[in-house]
């Protein structure tokens, strides 16, 4: 039924859904064909594309996702949170233009319903804290992750990692300070060089601390990201600290050592399919798969 109902939605920031394949345990959704493959191939996939992401590409890119999200959650019935906004979601035409794939997580909201309440599933990275720790699902938990992506594009890094010194391994973490510092273009791209707009950057960092600060009522709607990011509104000048994914790693380790268990060190992730797939130190190296936190 779900599959239906979004092969029947179009917009140009969505990927069209043509039907998918249930056989046993094997489900295939089927798309239209993207040229340019996806953000985390052709911007993150660590110098394998061609493409030149210009200031003014990664602009208009922003801008494309945040008015597929903003269709989403205000102009289709029933609401749909998407639940994966992530870099290898975001497909790329051949002009470049961004499209919104895969809804196999996405979550229709019924009427008259602010939010819902399921089981965690998604990006760890992306993923709303009042999300991943209760499981409570709005449209707000899309607008943290929409953040996030929006410091990957103008950063060109991936959110997590690991092998960069500690203080830099979390993009957001690293952004957060940079901003009470009051340097926030020092996480714009190096390749761009002087190439792009200053204040125009610097006003897509904001925002994007604005829609990943921890508390979900303080995040905007996406259509106020969108005006934002177009300059047709201001940016709030009073933004709290962000949701962060050492936060919610810290908590899993005090809910173990209450809980008494002898490895409250340890942080264990579970993948969607439930096999573990990271724990200890090695919890942030597969933070780029789909996963399901294990924070209840």
């Amino acid at each position: 039924m779900k599959s239906k109902f979004v092969s029947s939605i179009a917009h140009e920031n969505l990927v069209r859904l043509y039907g998918c394949c249930v056989e046993g345990d094997n489900r295939i959704l089927v798309y239209e064909y993207l040229e340019n493959n996806s953000l985390a191939h052709t911007l993150l996939g660590g110098g394998h594309s061609t493409i030149q992401f210009s200031w003014e590409t990664r602009s208009m890119i922003c801008i494309g996702v945040a008015r597929g999200l903003a269709f989403l959650h205000e102009e289709v019935r029933p609401r749909i949170v998407h639940r994966d906004i992530k870099a290898s979601n975001v497909l790329l035409d051949s002009h470049l233009t961004p499209k919104i794939s895969d809804f196999g997580l996405a979550k229709l909201l019924p009427p008259n319903t602010t939010h819902v309440t399921t089981r965690v599933a998604g990006t760890i990275g992306y993923l709303a804290p009042e999300y991943a720790i209760h499981g409570q699902l709005t449209r707000r938990a899309d607008t943290y992750s929409f953040g996030v992506l929006l410091l990957e594009i103008v950063s060109g890094r991936c959110n997590t990692n690991t092998r960069l010194p500690y203080e830099d391994q979390f993009l957001l973490e690293r952004t957060w300070a940079l901003y009470e510092r009051g340097e926030l273009l020092s996480i714009v791209d190096t390749s761009l060089g002087d190439d792009f707009d200053a204040e125009e950057a610097c006003r897509f960092i904001k925002i994007a601390l604005v829609c990943t600060q921890d508390a979900p009522r303080l995040r905007p709607s996406m259509p106020a990201v969108v005006r934002m990011l177009r300059g047709e509104s201001n940016v709030s000048t009073e933004i709290t600290k962000p949701g962060l994914i050492t936060d919610l790693m810290d908590l899993k380790v005090r809910r173990r050592r209450d809980a008494g268990e002898p490895d409250a060190s340890s942080v264990t992730f579970t993948t969607l399919h439930g096999s573990p797939s990271s724990s200890s130190g090695n919890a942030t190296a597969n933070m780029s798969s789909t996963m399901v936190a294990e924070l209840a």
